[in-house]
């Protein structure tokens, strides 16, 4: 027996009210004598035994209405009858909130601590027979125990071995899985059960947990216990970025950081420290005041040591909340840039032009030069292992056997990059029907030929806009001292349509084998970068998954154009290659929870290789590589911590690659539920504050229907009350 208002069972001290009234009155009496006293005493000693039993008979039942009336206000909770007649079990789902914000210090334990105790008080205030589902909750739902067990053991071993995860806040998707596994339960009570700290991102999506508690049955209850206190300082690397262009070895590189002050109050001589591969620091900044709210965007400078994956690290002093006091990015320097120029007419000069502006020194330096360009012929493409190129530039194509398209389409649908320049010779129903519609990365359908590609070179043309421009490959020349992009005089040029998003994905025309890890088949529709002075789209881009396709609308030779000959054409191309070839290393920088999926050799196709987490050296998880559409290919989805993850394989010396994770910039905000939010959210669930050693039975019990005692005992007190007065009035009869 327990009581849900122990306090009220004071009250059952009342029940010395009725005693103390009947012996008061036997005490209140005067003594008169009078002659006919004898005939009244004989009466009385007549009938004295059955009027004292009538006495103590009416005392009885006024103490036990005094006495059942504390104990119904108490509202007491037959625990053993209830779970002998069934009604006290109760199909529940703990929802526990292992998101980044959870690992907040409070004073020498986390919040993941907290959490983790709160849990098991979570567990001792269920009845016993109770059936119970774990979840582990942030914007992707770990499901430790998804079937609801009997087995209290097994859910406490779920629920102290949870673990802390760097993902963000969001309780939305795991209260919707806890609705699905309610709905499926044949229990009569249906409860969800979320432990979490006060953080209000998680809320962000209220409206979707009420529908999804509402789905799982009207009898569904939610309880919220929250966690943790107050965190009025925190700093945090926000975002970590590297300048556009190559990644090479031999020059430093420029990274920009962002540091905010998530904080109430400013904070004054900020230290931020650049690491390569977790070393010494190579750069740093000090930013002498940091406002409340305020966000601020650092330049750094590293040198890479050698070539291959590095590990980039930004550092702020470590403070309550760790973990967005670093980020890290995964680089891939390179000592070679290898660009495939497809030469589609060897009458024209544009392969001659791309490949010396390419590599634009004397021919005793071009082998250490590091781009490296090869000319081939059309025929060569379908036989040559893309991979091994950072872009392929299709120079005057009339057009390309089926062979050629997919292999082209395979290396844009796994993140390869293609630079297309149509000449004069090309087939418009190729390009349009074939790599637009069929293949689907054509970023525009070509039209008519604009212009008088016969026309002298005197003749004026038309030219490219003037400033300013706003697309990253072009605002090199907003500053005046980069020349002028203007001056280049074109007699010629395709009329470009840019493309809408496809109906069939590129992925899906490269091969039927392509499996759907291995690349992506998110297709943009196509962008102007330029155009003419006319308005006229000069060059259009198409961003496919990883994969980009740039298409100019004139050629890379003098047939049409005198660009190839200008200062700019030089820079133009260098910037075009490298922000293309650029990304095709974002696949190893992933936000939190996201899957990689990585491409090494074919070689190692069938092999095993071994990741290891970042903050978790001992920990080793091994992957077999399988085979992908040009390569062995790595796919591994544990990546709910932040930070740098390597993978390698025994035998070998050095890491074969490595990617990284970062956090959700939001998780930084650690700003709490306000007290309107509280009270609103108080009104649609039960929302309890746990401390330390609480006792959440009398919480839960205090909310939960179905086994409590109040209601019979008050109908007892009201047929008590009506047996007292009946018997009052019949004991007081003459006799």
């Amino acid at each position: 027996m327990s009581f849900l208002n122990p306090g009220l069972l004071a009250l059952a001290a009342a029940v010395a009210i009725p005693v103390l009234i009947h012996l008061l009155n036997r005490r209140r009496f005067k003594r008169v004598t009078w002659a006919a006293m004898r005939f009244v005493r004989a009466s009385v000693e007549k009938n004295r035994r059955r009027m004292e039993l009538e006495d103590l008979l009416l005392l009885l039942l006024r103490c036990l209405i005094v006495a059942l009336f504390a104990v119904a206000l108490a509202r007491p909770a037959l625990r053993s009858a209830a779970a002998f007649l069934g009604t006290g079990r109760v199909a529940a789902v703990i929802v526990l909130d292992h998101s980044a914000s959870l690992a907040a210090d409070e004073g020498g334990m986390t919040r993941m601590d907290e959490a983790r105790a709160a849990a098991e008080a979570v567990v001792d205030a269920y009845p016993s027979g109770s059936s119970l589902a774990v979840l582990l909750s942030g914007d992707r739902v770990t499901e430790e125990l998804p079937e609801p067990t009997r087995d209290p053991l097994a859910v406490r071993r779920a629920l102290r071995e949870a673990p802390l995860s760097d993902l963000a806040s969001d309780h939305a998707p795991a209260l919707a899985r806890a609705a699905e596994i309610l709905r499926e339960t044949k229990a009569l009570g249906k409860e969800v059960v979320l432990i979490t700290d006060r953080q209000a991102l998680g809320w962000r999506r209220v409206s979707e947990v009420g529908a999804a508690l509402g789905a799982a049955g009207a009898d569904a209850r939610l309880r919220v216990v929250l966690v943790g206190g107050a965190l009025d300082a925190n700093l945090a690397v926000s975002a970590l970025t590297l300048s556009p262009g190559f990644v090479s070895s031999r020059d430093p590189i420029r990274l920009h950081a962002e540091i905010a002050n998530r904080g109430t109050e400013p904070m004054r001589d900020v230290r931020a420290t650049v690491h390569v591969d977790r070393g010494p620091a190579v750069d740093e900044a000090v930013l002498s005041t940091l406002g409340a709210g305020e966000t601020r965007r650092v330049t750094f400078f590293a040198k890479l040591p050698s070539a291959g994956f590095h590990a980039i690290t930004v550092k702020l002093p470590t403070d309550r909340f760790p973990a967005d006091d670093e980020r890290s990015v995964v680089v891939r320097a390179v000592d070679r840039v290898q660009v495939m120029v497809v030469d589609g007419d060897p009458e024209s000069n544009s392969a001659f032009f791309l490949r010396n502006a390419l590599q634009p020194v004397p021919e005793a330096e071009a082998a250490a030069y590091y781009l490296q360009p090869r000319v081939v012929p059309p025929g060569q493409v379908a036989l040559a292992r893309l991979s091994d190129f950072d872009a392929v530039v299709l120079a005057d194509i009339p057009a390309l056997a089926a062979p050629a398209v997919d292999a082209l389409t395979r290396y844009v649908a796994e993140g390869g990059v293609v630079l297309v320049f149509p000449g004069p010779r090309a087939q418009a129903a190729f390009y349009n029907d074939e790599l637009l519609k069929r293949a689907g990365w054509l970023p525009a359908a070509l039209g008519t030929l604009r212009g008088q590609p016969e026309a002298g070179p005197d003749e004026p043309g038309f030219a490219l806009q003037g400033p300013p421009y706003d697309h990253p490959v072009f605002s090199l020349w907003n500053e005046p001292g980069s020349g002028l992009l203007t001056a280049a005089r074109f007699r010629a040029a395709w009329q470009l349509t840019p493309a809408t998003a496809p109906a069939i994905h590129v992925a899906a025309q490269a091969n039927a084998t392509l499996s759907p890890g291995s690349i992506t088949n998110q297709s943009s529709a196509g962008r102007v970068m330029i155009r003419y002075s006319d308005g006229a789209p000069a060059v259009v881009e198409r961003e496919l998954g990883l994969g980009r396709v740039l298409m100019f609308s004139s050629t890379a030779g003098t047939a049409w154009n005198d660009f190839a000959v200008r200062p700019a054409f030089l820079p133009l191309l260098h910037r075009s290659v490298a922000s293309t070839a650029g990304r095709r290393d974002v696949r190893y920088n992933l936000a939190v929870g996201d899957t990689a999926s990585l491409r090494l050799a074919a070689e190692w196709t069938g092999r095993d290789v071994g990741v290891l987490a970042p903050g978790e050296p001992e920990r080793r998880l091994t992957r077999t590589l399988r085979a992908g559409v040009s390569g062995a290919l790595l796919e591994f989805d544990e990546t709910s911590r932040a930070g740098v993850y390597r993978v390698d394989a025994p035998g070998e010396a050095a890491a074969l690659l490595a990617f990284a994770t970062q956090l959700d910039p939001a998780e930084s905000d650690l700003t709490e539920l306000s007290a309107e939010r509280l009270a609103e959210l108080g009104r649609s669930c039960q929302v309890v504050t746990w401390s330390s050693g609480m006792d959440l039975r009398a919480a839960f019990d205090r909310e939960r229907v179905g086994v409590e005692l109040w209601l019979p005992l008050a109908l007892a007190v009201l047929l008590l009350g009506i047996t007292e007065t009946w018997l009052a009035q019949t004991f007081s009869r003459s006799k």
